[in-house]
């Protein structure tokens, strides 16, 4: 089953993270690419990792799918060059933490998971365990995605390589 169904299935998941995900401003994001997917389908995925590791290590699963699925909620597209790319990279947590206050009324505590998943690439530290496991959620999805983008380009290269040498 794909990812993304077996997701949308969950029940509990979908509790929490579906009047997020369904907001006008938030369903934006389904246009923007962010690591070889779209940052919509990004930020599902790592909710959805933090939400499985917080609920195994007992801890409060509904924070770690806000912070989680709102990480990354910032509408500027960052792939355009790499002095975009690099400022977004710095600036994002704070823009997407400021979204998130702005349409979801955020806690504290969920403030924090969105402004330190960059640590230690931000100066912001994380300060639970929840904001801890989404900064490890956002790091192995966001590999994740980057390895399937990588796989498909290698691939792209070595059809123009046989086709280029026949």
């Amino acid at each position: 089953m794909d990812i993304i169904k077996k997701i949308y299935n969950d029940k509990k998941f979908m509790s929490i993270a579906e009047p997020m995900l369904t907001h006008k401003e938030f369903v934006k994001t389904k246009n923007i690419v962010h690591h070889g997917s779209t940052r919509f389908n990004h930020s599902v995925k790592v909710a959805y990792v933090a939400y499985k590791l917080s609920k195994m290590l007992g801890c409060d699963t509904k924070s770690a799918i806000i912070g989680g699925t709102l990480h990354d909620f910032f509408l500027v597209r960052d792939d355009d060059n790499l002095s975009a790319y690099t400022k977004m990279l710095i600036n994002h947590p704070t823009i997407a933490k400021e979204n998130a206050i702005k349409y979801f009324g955020v806690n504290e505590k969920e403030q924090n998971i969105i402004e330190s998943h960059m640590f230690p690439t931000s100066t912001v530290a994380p300060k639970s365990k929840e904001a801890w496991i989404v900064a490890l959620s956002d790091k192995i999805i966001s590999m994740s995605d980057a390895t399937v983008t990588a796989k498909a380009k290698v691939a792209m290269w070595m059809l123009f390589l046989i086709n280029f040498i026949r």
